[in-house]
């Protein structure tokens, strides 16, 4: 059937996604409560995860061999190296991290980037799908909520949630999930995804909790 294997993914680690989406960064940001040396803190971990995405999403272009494989991910990318890129270099001056606290805040952060990249590694493009369809589903899960409660929130936060509910967000989405239900399960099975799939999941946590610490 049609998309079972991304539904029954997704099923599978409900409860995971449920603590992702409920971590303290997440709930502040929905709630408007986040307090500015956070959000500043997040931005410049956030950016730096960026970077990861689009490294990941360049190795799935090139180790796609159509061109109904390649558009996609391709337009995701060009949108992390637009968009995603312009948003953060036009809010560093804004929200600055004092010196001294940058490095031990991307030290603790880079945990995300380590599990990601490391995946990718040793699974190839098949890795890189599962755990950036982790990431992506849980932004646009917690973005989606976000987007129907009128919070107050800083501008600049409500912008970054607003891009997690643009169609061409959601379309990378739709591109993740379509890419996972055409992997052959005789060469990739539900074992190997439930591992990249919660493994990227868990580091979301930490990823997000690293801001506050």
């Amino acid at each position: 059937m049609s998309g079972a294997r991304s539904v029954a993914l997704v099923a599978r680690h409900a409860a995971l996604l449920d603590e992702a989406c409920g971590v303290r960064f997440v709930r502040e940001a929905v709630e408007g409560t986040l307090g500015a040396a956070d959000f500043a803190r997040y931005l410049l971990v956030e950016e730096a995860f960026v970077l990861t995405a689009a490294r990941v999403l360049g190795r799935v272009v090139w180790e796609s061999d159509a061109w109904e494989a390649v558009l996609p991910h391709a337009r995701s990318l060009t949108n992390l190296v637009t968009e995603q890129r312009d948003y953060f270099a036009g809010l560093r001056g804004r929200w600055p991290v004092p010196a001294g606290s940058d490095e031990p805040t991307l030290r603790r952060a880079a945990v995300l980037s380590d599990v990601v990249l490391a995946q990718v590694g040793s699974g190839g493009r098949a890795a890189a799908v599962a755990g950036m369809f982790a990431a992506e589903t849980m932004y646009a899960r917690w973005c989606a909520s976000a987007a129907e409660i009128p919070a107050r929130r800083t501008p600049d936060l409500q912008e970054w949630i607003d891009l997690h509910t643009a169609p061409a967000f959601l379309a990378q989405v739709d591109a993740l999930r379509a890419d996972i239900d055409a992997l052959d399960p005789s060469e990739v099975g539900d074992t190997e995804l439930d591992r990249w799939f919660s493994g990227v999941l868990r580091a979301e946590i930490a990823f997000h909790d690293a801001v506050y610490y």
